[in-house]
């Protein structure tokens, strides 16, 4: 395994640590279930923790995973649901309150935090946008923070995207970047493929950093081939990045996820190719990598 570096300037991960087709991949059979993710580390330097959510996880839980990786590894937490997607309908006193309830229990972690995730519904406008600026204003952490919108007039080219992106620039706040235009450029032949356009917001893929941390979301096509046109164009725009200073966080993930790890790969092969990155960082153990082509 390569080496990894608390300053590194990219990080690949996954949208989870733990898949069952990954099982004799990225870590043996015989690693229980509650050590996958030290085993997941040493291939991936980040993972989407999308737990806290749904639900409140106990510090005692966020401890045992701060334990299990080394300190160049980063959590990208989502803030609860009922912060960001409940918006509308709670009093700000009651969200504000749970908002800093969470920043509180993510405190402890704060030396190994990726950009922490605000992830807005798409059916929260640009009328809520003085409140999702009030969250983002009362962000305490000295981790980077990153904010993920939906509803389409967001993606305007006009007057609402200029004024998202300008606040988000001036707090230094990442603009979360959703593709799934590999996932959205097919008909839904599978039951997998169903579930991922159903859940997967089809929202323009426009790619505009507005802080150090960019985020990107690439939602791979179930016909691995065929992301290469995608991957190819991620290459070239983080490698302009890398060269700018900034410091990506790009998570993959497919209709399934078990190709997952495999697209990611083969991006890193793409920014070692292009000389963005000077050797691989996505180490595949190779006896079992056909696995994601079942």
């Amino acid at each position: 395994m390569t080496a990894l570096s608390q300053n590194n300037p990219l990080r690949y991960g996954m949208a989870q640590w733990q898949h069952s087709a990954w099982v004799n991949w990225l870590y043996s059979s015989t690693v229980p279930n509650a050590e996958r993710l030290r085993e997941y580390s040493k291939v991936f330097q980040s993972v989407e923790v999308g737990s806290t959510f749904y639900t409140e996880v106990e510090e005692k839980q966020l401890r045992r995973w701060y334990d299990q990786v080394d300190d160049a590894f980063r959590f990208c937490f989502k803030a609860p649901q009922l912060v960001t997607h409940r918006i509308a309908e709670r009093p700000e006193e009651e969200r504000n309150a749970d908002w800093q309830r969470f920043q509180a229990k993510l405190s402890s972690l704060d030396g190994k935090l990726g950009p922490t995730m605000l992830q807005f519904p798409s059916h929260l406008d640009e009328s809520l946008l003085p409140a999702i600026l009030s969250l983002i204003e009362t962000w305490e952490l000295s981790s980077p923070l990153s904010v993920e919108v939906r509803h389409l007039n967001y993606f305007d080219k006009g007057v609402i995207e200029s004024e998202l992106l300008r606040s988000l620039s001036s707090q230094k706040v990442n603009k979360v970047i959703m593709d799934s235009r590999p996932v959205f450029s097919t008909d839904a032949y599978n039951e997998t493929l169903q579930d991922a356009q159903r859940k997967k917001p089809r929202v323009p893929c426009h790619v505009v950093a507005t802080a150090q941390n960019p985020v990107v979301r690439f939602i791979g096509h179930p016909d691995l081939a065929l992301n290469h046109v995608w991957l190819d164009q991620w290459a070239e725009k983080i490698k302009s990045w890398l060269e700018g200073g900034l410091k990506p966080t790009v998570f993959v993930h497919s209709s399934d996820n078990i190709a997952a790890p495999t697209l990611a790969s083969w991006l890193d092969d793409k920014l070692v190719g292009n000389g963005a990155l000077s050797s691989k960082m996505v180490n595949l153990p190779e006896t079992q990598e056909q696995i994601a082509l079942w």
